[in-house]
């Protein structure tokens, strides 16, 4: 087996409720299906039970929420609106905490938890996504008026890794079997595909604002910019970034652990 070491872990990201702010942490635990311990470990439904993402509820980038991991508490605000906040435990409060967010949506909310796998978009790879510091560079070459941080909150990947060029993530997964494997750490996963892109990264993550050239222009720059070692067969089209994981098959069982810092190797 071929080992390189290339490349270092240098952001952990975790989103406890789907859909609103992350929170940055030195280390993370993984789930036994490949996630991250307290990501997306809640998510908001609609009276309806349709999921309330980005995606659907555009006024949902508008809240703002500070996590307390340890406290497991949410202090949420909508800076457009008001200057208030609102403190919550996230089970100790949780009817005060589905009615603040039924008068915010206007209609019945309720909050649902799964400390098993969370709430991955993709259950057949529920690890976590994973891209480059330089490939968030890049972007904000493209899009000047974006910075780099905005980015990161557009895009929400779990793992940034401090890379060598723009896109080199998508050296971790290749649409031919075996699939690519890498290791962070003493943590083994399969690269499984680069991730399907929705209307959530064109929109400011603050307002919820759409810039409708944003995808038009991610496309064609993405074309013309395509890495030639990159497999592009896995590219529908070109609206894709970053890349889903899942566990390799050997770590099952085993207690695993991510740190900042931690180095990243491709080992096939």
């Amino acid at each position: 087996m071929k080992i390189i070491t290339m490349w270092m872990l240098s952001s952990i990201a975790v989103y406890p409720v789907k859909s609103l702010d992350p929170v940055y942490v030195d280390q993370a635990e993984l789930l036994p299906r490949g996630a991250l311990t307290g990501d997306r470990q809640f998510a908001l439904f609609a009276e309806s039970g349709k999921l309330i993402n980005g995606k659907q509820y555009p006024a949902i980038h508008q809240i703002r929420a500070a996590f307390d991991l340890a406290e497991q508490s949410v202090t949420l605000s909508v800076p457009h609106k008001s200057s208030e906040s609102v403190r919550f435990s996230l089970h100790d409060d949780r009817p005060e905490l589905e009615d603040w967010f039924s008068d915010y949506f206007q209609t019945r909310v309720t909050l649902r938890e799964n400390r098993e796998t969370g709430f991955p978009d993709d259950l057949s790879a529920p690890g976590p996504t994973i891209v480059s510091t330089q490939t968030y560079e890049e972007l904000s070459r493209w899009f000047p008026e974006i910075s780099v941080a905005e980015l990161r909150l557009r895009f929400r990947a779990n793992l940034e890794f401090a890379g060598d060029l723009p896109f080199c993530e998508d050296r971790l997964y290749s649409a031919a079997e075996p699939p690519v494997q890498f290791q962070i750490g003493a943590v083994t996963f399969d690269g499984s595909n680069p991730c399907k892109r929705c209307v959530v990264p064109s929109r400011s993550p603050w307002s919820g604002d759409t810039d409708a050239q944003f995808m038009k222009t991610f496309i064609s720059k993405r074309a013309d910019t395509f890495p030639d070692w990159a497999d592009r067969s896995l590219f529908q089209n070109m609206y894709r970034l970053a890349v889903n994981t899942r566990l390799a098959d050997s770590q099952n069982g085993v207690s695993l652990r991510l740190h900042v810092g931690n180095s990243l190797k491709i080992l096939n």
